[in-house]
């Protein structure tokens, strides 16, 4: 066909037998054109087909790109540039045909990035990938990933993140430099604003507000707790949880959990670090966003991130908006990880932001000179156990189980020395809460290295713990209010309206056997 090269031919009938199989015998590939080495091609309906919706034409579209990306793979590289043309500097560029509807991300290719003299990272760097139609499979999405960052994305997860969009997490494991994937995103970014009105996917490795890690519900499972991860201060919100083994891409909220405790919704907030004091700790507007419908919540709080949850939650108890009051109603436990109640005992960190806009919220976390904590510390202790004897009160008392560390740290002054070591966070006894040691250091308390970690094992069970005691409630509640089989609402009780759906894959879905049946 015309503006095909006559090796590549392959893919013109590979797209006319996914046309026959989809339309039918009388549809046929009419005419193709083909520009900057992308191949366009138009579909003859059968005079008795009505035209296909939109949903049909991209499902088409994911079908005849997936075929051609496996001829791709098979065919052998295309011609070199002859020896007249100059040489080019720019790295290899992967292409993907472009069948029936534009691609959504740029091929743009530009000069590699300048190297880095960082020291070396240990570990490789993940991206978060957003803006992702929910009608992508994962298949689809390392395509467009791979198309961006020239290399073989190893995807980790794909998860709804609204009702018409997905988020994917990614490594790229055949590229020796860890910082390639961070490197690579000024040259999509500068990509994509140079055709700013192209549908992109969004790329960062920030993880900046919820990214979510697993949902049961995108499997039409079942979804018993939303478990919702907030971080602390000064660190990054999926390299906090991330395992300290060299070279590894594994991270248990995304990883380990989701098998040991599979009936739930798995989300991680993060925010940046150098922002005021008010900006930092008031993040209830957030966390009001979850859209858990009824859903009960447990939340876990590294260090700072357990005073963000208290002081959302208080809010929360007595706020206007419904959507706060509903996120206090669902509210079932906090499990904290060093959460400075009594205050955090870093000397370093005080000199480190002395010049910094925070330096006065991290004088309110820290102890002084006497290790006295602040009257901010000593008030929202206070206040935080009468918000649980007031939902106690209306409905159950919540699940609070503080782990603390046994370890000793040693953080890092402001011109990178390792400083003194020193015990962080010391042990708070607070009513009502469960308080159990860890043995390991500050940070090491929420990284392990595998599903077999003892300090996993301890922090899993007792999660599921508060997951059991969730479903005995919703049985307790429905066996006092529900005599008859009429279904409860029970609004403002545990359980609630019960699991939701979840985001279903719709239309342009593509099962597995369906994917099978039309590219083998």
């Amino acid at each position: 066909m015309k503006g095909v090269p006559t090796e590549r031919s392959e893919y013109t009938a590979a797209v006319g037998d996914i046309v026959h199989r989809f339309l039918g015998d009388n549809a046929s590939v009419v005419g193709s054109t083909s520009t900057a080495g992308t191949y366009e091609y138009e579909v003859k309906l059968p005079e008795e087909e009505d035209e296909l919706s939109q949903e049909e034409l991209q499902k088409l579209q994911v079908l005849c790109r997936l075929r051609c990306n496996q001829i791709q793979q098979s065919l052998p590289p295309p011609p070199q540039t002859p020896p007249s043309a100059p040489p080019s500097t720019n790295p290899p560029s992967y292409k993907s045909p472009s069948t029936i509807l534009p691609s959504p991300t740029s091929t743009t290719t530009v000069s590699p990035p300048a190297p880095s003299t960082a020291a070396p990272k240990t570990r490789p760097d993940t991206i978060r990938i957003k803006n992702i139609p929910i009608y992508y499979t994962k298949d689809l999405v390392k395509l467009v990933i791979q198309d961006a960052f020239k290399s073989i994305p190893l995807i980790h997860s794909l998860v709804p993140y609204s009702k018409d969009y997905l988020c994917a997490t990614a490594t790229f494991p055949e590229v020796d430099d860890f910082e390639y994937p961070t490197k690579r995103l000024s040259v999509i970014r500068q990509a994509h604003q140079q055709k700013p009105g192209k549908a992109d996917f969004q790329y960062d490795v920030d993880f900046f507000n919820f990214t979510p890690l697993w949902d049961a519900a995108f499997g039409d499972k079942e979804v018993i707790v939303d478990i919702v991860a907030v971080v602390g201060l000064g660190t990054h919100a999926f390299g906090t949880f991330r395992s300290p083994s060299a070279g590894s891409h594994e991270m248990w909220l995304r990883d380990f959990l989701p098998k040991d405790i599979p009936k739930t919704r798995i989300l991680l907030y993060g925010y940046p670090s150098t922002v005021d004091g008010g900006q930092s700790i008031e993040k209830v507007e957030d966390i009001a966003n979850l859209q858990t419908r009824e859903r009960p919540i447990i939340f876990i709080g590294q260090s700072l991130g357990g005073l963000i949850v208290q002081e959302a939650l208080l809010k929360a108890q007595n706020s206007p908006d419904a959507n706060e009051v509903e996120i206090f109603n669902s509210w079932h436990g906090l499990v904290g990880f060093g959460i400075p109640i009594g205050g955090l005992r870093n000397p370093s960190l005080i000199e480190a932001v002395k010049d910094q806009p925070n330096k006065v919220l991290i004088r309110q976390l820290c102890l002084d000179e006497l290790g006295t904590p602040s009257d901010y510390l000593k008030q929202l202790k206070v206040n935080f156990e009468r918000c649980c004897e007031g939902k106690k009160r209306v409905a159950y008392a919540p699940e609070i189980l503080y782990f603390w560390e046994r370890h000793y740290s040693q953080p890092r002054t402001r011109n990178g020395k390792v400083g003194e070591k020193v015990r962080m966070v010391e042990d708070t006894e607070t009513p009502g809460a469960r308080n159990l040691p860890l043995n390991a250091n500050h940070s090491e308390m929420v990284k392990y290295r595998s599903r077999s970690d003892l300090l996993y094992e301890d922090v899993w069970l007792n999660i599921n713990g508060m997951v059991e005691n969730i479903v005995e409630i919703k049985q307790l509640l429905a066996a006092q209010t529900s005599p008859s089989n009429k279904a409860q609402k029970g609004k403002g009780k545990p359980g609630g309206k019960g699991p939701r759906g979840g985001p279903k894959r719709k239309g342009t879905f593509i099962s597995g056997d369906e994917m099978d049946d039309m590219l083998y």
